[in-house]
């Protein structure tokens, strides 16, 4: 992040050039022939005495980001370009914030004995004592929460990979399966689910401790059978098909997963070192399902797969809770819509509990 600060600040400092040479070798009957001379490629803006750059003659001495900063006195001078804020440089006390485009990327620290230098989350601080000279690197502590640096900006914990373990609850809150509902009782240890979430979007409430946060991923789980047996669909209704001598059963669906929930994080620490609460509901809107029978024949193992809805609800609605502490956390999922369609197959309520990896 620092090499990509300094190259875009070098960038812009030959595009300057650039533009400056141009000016000054365009003919004067030709300027006037423009139908509009006053047009401004690139402004320099001190945004606390409010004086402007105001065409590319005025750009004569920039040749890079130090002498931008030199060219005001001000707390805070923007470099843009047409329209686009590409640089801003802000100054407050004794740091200096550099951002470029949207992100703050950079921060200096200066000090009686040393100098540290924020990128992110982690700080690199050079101490310099009796002759000699430290150099430290680790996580920042922003404890400083009143500059431009510890932004009350929130992100919560939804990105990365989760495994847990299927199940599914009865209207007695049973795991257990007995009676004609029996070919739905699962192998719980192997009937594993894999979630892969991909998108986030955080929104903090003046703080970066609580915020909701919406987010995006895949589910795919797998429903291990712990007799000999299948399902299938037999006058639109679901019923257990029995596949004696066969090794693994297996019902597997894929879901788009779509949650919102509110977050708190705690305690008054850097992201990475703090523990979070989060609860909210889930939804989800099914992509595919299918069964697979894997039995032993003459010719060995062989298997077969079944693609089909089984009368599986396409949408369902639920809740969601994690906990966790840095990048690892715990959760549980609860569906209140049934597994199958009301009417056309035993009325069940998946689950899922398990730990997850975010970043």
């Amino acid at each position: 992040m620092a090499l990509l600060a300094a190259f875009s600040a070098a960038i812009c400092a030959q595009e300057l050039d650039s533009l400056q040479n141009i000016y000054n070798n365009e003919a004067p009957e030709k300027a006037e022939k423009q139908d509009n001379p006053s047009f401004e490629p690139v402004i320099v803006e001190d945004v606390q005495d409010v004086q402007d750059v105001e065409n590319v003659e005025d750009m004569e001495d920039v040749q890079d980001l130090e002498d931008v900063q030199d060219l005001e006195d001000g707390e805070e001078v923007n470099v843009t370009v047409g329209d686009k804020e590409v640089l801003k440089v802000v100054e407050s006390g004794d740091s200096t914030v550099v951002t470029v485009g949207d992100n703050s990327v950079i921060r200096v620290l200066d000090h009686p004995d040393s100098t540290s230098i924020r990128l992110g989350d982690k700080e690199i601080t050079i101490i310099e004592k009796d002759g000699d000279t430290d150099v430290h690197i680790g996580n920042a502590d922003h404890t400083d929460h009143g500059n431009f640096f510890s932004s009350s900006r929130f992100r919560g914990h939804w990105v990365g990979f989760e495994w847990g373990i299927n199940n599914f609850l009865d209207e007695d809150f049973s795991i257990s399966r007995e009676g004609e509902d029996s070919f739905m009782d699962l192998n719980t240890g192997r009937s594993c689910a894999i979630n892969l979430d991909f998108a986030q979007y955080s929104l903090g409430f003046g703080t970066s401790h609580f915020g909701s946060v919406i987010g995006l991923g895949l589910g795919f789980n797998n429903y291990y059978f712990d007799g000999q047996n299948t399902i299938a669909e037999v006058d639109d209704y679901v019923v257990g098909v029995d596949t004696t001598g066969v090794s693994k059963s297996k019902l597997t669906t894929t879901f788009l997963r779509l949650p919102l929930f509110l977050e708190v994080q705690f305690p008054n620490t850097t992201r990475a070192r703090r523990m979070y609460i989060s609860a909210g509901v889930i939804g989800g809107l099914k992509l595919g399902s299918h069964t697979k029978v894997v039995y032993e024949n003459e010719y060995g193992n062989s298997k077969t797969k079944n693609k089909d809805d089984f009368n599986i609800n396409p949408f369902r609605f639920g809740v969601i809770a994690r906990i966790g502490f840095g990048c690892i956390s715990v959760f549980g999922e609860y569906y209140f819509t049934p597994m199958f369609i009301e009417g056309k197959g035993p009325d069940l309520n998946p689950f899922t509990v398990g730990m997850a990896l975010v970043i």
